[in-house]
């Protein structure tokens, strides 16, 4: 292990590395401060996991089931909850890559952090359209209700835009041998410096998709105060939760990168090593708070569309009584065994 002297003259941030929205921070030293973030972070992943499984599936299978997939709002909310999944399917082994019960090979390491980039990049890309479209329904609907796009082609194209973007971090990924543990994470060498894909990620999936979001909800308010749309006034609502829960998610995490970044081109100083204690424990509260947004759309729209908290309520009350019914088939079988026995004894 190299020295606090040694490690600070090549990482701003001193002990602990810093890595972007990679799966795992990794602290280089073993103390409280690694103890707190391992028992945290797994508790937390594994708490995102299941409620956001459980309640993406259920969106899901409700969406296909019982939505018209050729509106567009259809669609394009069932595009997010596919992002939800995809990032949400790999959390069980980043909690094991956190603990190191993982041992990441190059190709594990690639594939969790493909699906990571993928997932955050594509929920970003489509909650902004879920709000382009809600914007042009509400503000320009004679001009929405005339030209109509291929919401398939559409939708295509924005993966693919997504898929653009994750390439990159897959090919640069690495598993790297640190001593006992194998560090998964991004290493861009000479190709470009570091902190170019950080700015790339704060503005390209960040900054301008909430630009575009603002604009288009201050539109959205005014127009629906002036004609009173009660009618469109739930749906926009409804992605503006999202929105804002979004935000409340990955806005601390981004002014961790924003710090990082300009770190790393010697704009702002190295953090004090008193200081350092309270930063990591900021750092991981933040990047656990970023994970929590794929739990944002199956709550909002569970208990705030009553469509869908109706399709809920259905689906327990059946559930309840399949197993009602299968108690009493049991209990009947088991009864009629029983009388058997006991005649076949007298």
């Amino acid at each position: 292990m190299e020295s606090n002297e040694t490690l600070s003259t090549e990482d701003p941030y001193g002990n602990w590395s810093y890595p972007s929205y990679y799966g795992e921070p990794v602290l280089l030293e073993e103390n409280i401060h690694d103890k707190f973030h391992r028992i945290f972070v797994t508790i937390c992943y594994s708490l995102i996991f299941c409620v956001s499984l459980a309640g993406n599936s259920f969106l899901l299978w409700a969406l296909l089931k019982q939505e018209d997939l050729r509106r567009t709002s259809s669609l394009l909310l069932l595009h997010l909850t596919l992002s939800d999944l995809v990032f949400t399917l790999p959390l069980p082994a980043w909690a094991a890559y956190v603990n190191h019960s993982l041992v990441m090979s190059e190709a594990a390491c690639r594939l969790l952090n493909g699906m990571f980039f993928l997932g955050l990049y594509s929920y970003m890309t489509f909650l902004t359209a879920m709000t382009v479209h809600r914007y042009r329904a509400v503000v320009h609907a004679i001009t929405a209700s005339t030209f109509k796009p291929n919401v398939h082609l559409l939708s295509g194209g924005l993966w693919a835009f997504c898929l653009a973007f994750t390439i990159p971090e897959m090919v640069f990924s690495e598993a790297i041998e640190d001593g006992d543990f194998v560090d998964c994470r991004q290493t861009y060498g000479s190709y470009l410096p570091e902190y170019l894909m950080y700015y790339m990620q704060m503005i390209i999936f960040f900054s301008l998709p909430f630009a575009v979001i603002a604009f288009c909800y201050t539109r959205m308010w005014f127009r629906i105060q002036k004609c009173r749309m009660a009618q469109k006034r739930q749906a926009v609502q409804l992605i503006f939760l999202i929105v804002v829960g979004f935000f409340i998610c990955w806005a601390p995490y981004n002014v961790f990168l924003l710090i990082y970044s300009l770190s790393l081109q010697g704009l702002i100083p190295e953090v004090e090593p008193e200081h350092s204690a309270t930063v990591m424990f900021a750092y991981t509260v933040s990047h656990t708070l970023a994970y929590f947004h794929c739990c944002l759309s199956p709550i909002i729209h569970i208990l705030g569309a009553g469509k869908f908290r109706g399709r809920l309520r259905h689906q327990l009350a059946s559930f309840r009584q399949f197993s009602v019914r299968e108690r009493s088939q049991i209990l009947s079988v088991y009864t009629g065994e029983t009388a058997l026995s006991v005649s076949g004894q007298n």
